[in-house]
């Protein structure tokens, strides 16, 4: 399967929103991770010792069957569907490390 990589930039003001609609986010990530479609995935935060600073977004590679499907998939993205990203920025990714 193909792998994306996904960058998301966070709307300025909505830590608070973030943080309510994390667990949801978090719950969809824990199913593909279980798939072993999570390559990686993470926040970026303003200053990693205090998250109360905000975020700047996320960034995830993940891997999915196509372009189309991945699309479907965020379309339920609850940062996405509360309005925290204010941008998503979606490339396809060859990984050539680490190996296996």
């Amino acid at each position: 399967m193909p792998f994306f990589v996904i960058s998301c930039t966070d709307k300025e003001g909505t830590l608070e929103k973030r943080l309510a609609v994390r667990p949801r986010h978090i719950e969809r990530l824990n199913k593909l991770d279980a798939e072993g479609r999570v390559i990686v995935a993470g926040a970026m935060p303003k200053n990693p010792e205090n998250p109360q600073d905000g975020f700047y977004g996320s960034t995830m590679i993940l891997d999915f069957e196509s372009r189309e499907a991945l699309d479907a998939w965020l379309k339920e993205e609850p940062f996405v569907l509360e309005g925290i990203y204010e941008h998503v920025d979606v490339k396809p990714f060859n990984k050539a490390f680490p190996k296996g």
